[in-house]
């Protein structure tokens, strides 16, 4: 089988994009196919795979694979490079697309400058506190909770998050404390771990340990997404003002209207063929 992928990245989150409109991937073969080609010596090399199916609700369906061969059901930057994919190539240049996801159907506003897209802005709904919608153990929300050492907060923002706030983001173990706190019995399904220094007034630097890829990436849309509600949430900062988050890969910024609103970059790297003989 030949397949014709595309690569790109968001904030340094990078992805293959296989275009699956008329679904000859089946689905017994999406996770597999993950596993090959988002490892980085024998395949491709991705955090993730996404394919763009057709759907029933929404101008296209994004499904996203992790590089160990499960489903995510959302991904922020993920869903960006895949917004403008389908603007540049498969949606006639529409500017407010809506995508189908595991976490719902999303609206994407592409902004473009001189022809080319310049950012991608995504309304990612609203956060989920309670604890079942994380889903982690006990009832109520989980804000200020001690947990391996740590005072974590968790929330759903497409998937489950934990976030931690530290002095010095840089002097943090990201892959050990990550890994301790994603594997917790507390969270059923896992979760994936951020932690955040804030630099000044609504600026922070946040890295991020993934699950899935089982590792720190150089950025997480949906983790910037949870730091941001979790900071305004806490009062460290003002919802009513854009917040900046500096990630390993790059800059996003997230608004708290009545959702959420990240907004960021999308690049396309470059296009091939693979083949498995």
């Amino acid at each position: 089988m030949k397949l014709k992928f595309y690569k790109y990245h968001g904030a340094g989150n990078d992805f293959i994009i296989i275009e699956n409109l008329h679904e000859e991937i089946k689905e017994e073969e999406k996770s597999g196919l993950a596993k090959k080609l988002c490892h980085r010596r024998f395949g491709i090399g991705g955090d993730g795979l996404i394919f763009a199916e057709p759907s029933s609700k929404a101008d296209i369906k994004m499904r996203v694979f992790n590089p160990d061969g499960s489903e995510a059901e959302m991904c922020g930057n993920g869903i960006r490079c895949l917004a403008k994919h389908a603007s540049n190539f498969l949606l006639k240049n529409k500017k407010l697309i809506r995508i189908e996801t595991l976490a719902g159907v999303k609206e994407v506003e592409i902004t473009k400058k001189q022809g080319k897209v310049s950012y991608v802005r995504v309304a990612m709904g609203k956060p989920k506190f309670d604890r079942k919608d994380i889903p982690a153990l006990g009832e109520g929300k989980l804000i200020k909770e001690k947990l391996e050492g740590l005072e974590i907060n968790a929330v759903n923002t497409g998937v489950p998050h934990v976030v931690v706030f530290v002095e010095d983001v840089e002097k943090v173990d990201v892959e050990t404390l990550g890994r301790k706190i994603r594997y917790n019995e507390l969270f059923p399904q896992g979760t994936n771990v951020n932690f955040v220094q804030k630099l000044k007034e609504n600026e922070f630097k946040i890295r991020t340990y993934e699950r899935g890829v089982e590792k720190e990436t150089l950025a997480c849309g949906t983790g910037i997404c949870a730091s941001g509600v979790v900071a305004a949430t806490l009062g460290i900062a003002k919802e009513d003002e854009p917040l900046l988050f500096h990630a390993k890969g790059g800059d996003v910024y997230v608004e708290l209207k009545e959702e959420i609103y990240m907004i960021g970059p999308a690049e396309f790297v470059f296009y091939g063929f693979y083949s498995s003989i």
